[in-house]
């Protein structure tokens, strides 16, 4: 579940360049929220397991794709939301 958390800076990457519609930018929030729910799995999962090394591993991967999705996904988010408010907002005349 965390590794979904990498799917999010991709996205980001591909919207960024044009490749596909500003609007999926959008959709990265459902990722993000499953990439959360394995970070929790991977935390309470820690004193449960014997092979540590997965609960951490699941942890980084969530910690590192986010950050990832923070510094590319940023700007393209506000660019996407900006185009979609600005057809809601009437100009002044």
């Amino acid at each position: 579940m965390a590794l979904l958390s990498l799917v999010s800076p991709i996205i980001s990457i591909l919207t960024s360049q044009g490749i596909i519609p500003k609007i999926v930018i959008l959709g990265t929030f459902v990722v993000s929220g499953t990439g959360l729910l394995g970070l929790i799995l991977g935390v309470l999962g820690y004193n449960e397991t014997e092979h540590k090394w997965k609960s951490i591993t699941a942890i980084v991967v969530y910690i590192v794709g986010t950050l990832l999705y923070f510094i590319f996904g940023y700007a393209v988010m506000v660019d996407a939301l900006m185009d979609i408010m600005s057809g809601l907002i009437p100009y002044p005349y």
